[in-house]
């Protein structure tokens, strides 16, 4: 009886000990795995497009080729209508920064009153210096944790061709891990990867248009209102979209800030802007656009984003969460005891 307790606890070590080094491994080379998690993301998504033309006798590898020739089209005239204004925008504020600025100072006038009697040791200068430094110190922190992942033009390379190896094969991720995976599992496996991919696809596609929404929302909101430079605004807020609950409050700063440079009314008017288009989203657009192709809970959704921001800076809090979408189904699988059943 003892040597059989001394050979399952040999056993239990041994397994622990192969799962640390798993981690570990992981970890290592988590850059590569990230490219293709992009690159699953994206067959998700354009997959259903791919076995539509297929079932109308056009070859899977020429309907990936034009999807991309389709994207990379939308992508050049995009930057070709929006460069131009983006690029006089920038320069007409670097033109008048220093009368916003002064704007600002005389906005804050009350404020600044406040503190000197009570002999708050701050001065605006100091309040303008330390939000530069957080926000350098921000920018910097996001680029020096993404530049590992898309360092060059070699990884955007490396995620077309894996996302056109993958599309251009019927079925190619599914077989994929029936391949790896114990007879005994493998019918669960492909089911569970079956989910996956339709759930991930969903939400890549519902992203995208809720982020051109918000980004048209804003726009109209704060052209509205009186806000300059409202179009680089709307973008921003549009990019920041794809990162639930931080994004939408990382983008709505400088719209204020931008808003009290010109009077406190309009600053808080683009404060009801950015709340409106956030309750417009939470409550009708996404429930529409989105329904329930994710269906995490908020905490998780955050707890997610800190994790993944943690391991690959501002992408890794992006992929959070389809990457937490797929351990959600899995581990509900295993509370359900689904995958013994199967």
């Amino acid at each position: 009886m003892e040597s059989r307790k001394i050979e399952i606890s040999t056993s239990i070590v041994f397994k622990t000990i192969l799962i640390l080094l798993g981690l570990w491994f992981v970890f290592l080379v988590r850059d590569v795995l990230i490219l293709l998690i992009i690159s699953v993301i994206v067959v998700a998504a354009i997959e259903p497009a791919v076995d539509y033309f297929q079932k109308r006798k056009i070859p899977r590898s020429l309907s990936v080729l034009a999807i991309y020739i389709l994207l990379f089209a939308l992508i050049s005239v995009g930057f070709s209508l929006l460069i131009p204004p983006i690029a006089s925008q920038f320069q007409d504020f670097s033109q008048n920064y220093p009368q916003y600025s002064q704007k600002f100072r005389d906005s804050i006038g009350p404020i600044r009153d406040f503190i000197e009697i009570n002999h708050i040791n701050i001065t605006s200068e100091q309040i303008f210096s330390e939000l530069g430094s957080n926000v350098a110190n921000f920018t910097k922190n996001i680029f020096s944790k993404t530049i590992g992942v898309f360092s060059g033009f070699i990884s955007i390379i490396v995620v077309f061709s894996l996302t056109f190896y993958m599309s251009a094969k019927e079925d190619a991720i599914t077989q994929f891990v029936a391949s790896v995976t114990p007879e005994d599992h493998r019918k669960y496996a492909v089911g569970l990867t079956s989910r996956i991919k339709d759930k991930i696809g969903k939400w890549l596609l519902g992203q995208f248009l809720l982020m051109f929404l918000i980004a048209v929302f804003d726009f109209i909101g704060l052209s509205l209102i009186g806000v300059p430079y409202a179009l680089i605004l709307a973008i921003f807020a549009g990019i920041m979209e794809i990162i639930p609950y931080i994004g939408p409050i990382v983008s709505a700063v400088p719209g204020v800030l931008l808003g009290f440079m010109i009077s406190p009314t309009v600053g808080l008017l683009a404060i009801g802007v950015y709340v409106i288009a956030q309750q417009v989203e939470n409550n009708i657009i996404v429930p529409q656009v989105m329904k329930k192709a994710v269906g995490l809970n908020p905490i998780a959704v955050i707890l997610a984003l800190m994790v993944g921001a943690k391991i690959a800076g501002t992408l890794g809090a992006i992929l959070a969460i389809p990457v937490a979408t797929a351990v959600s189904l899995f581990l509900g699988d295993i509370m359900n005891g689904r995958n013994k059943e199967a």
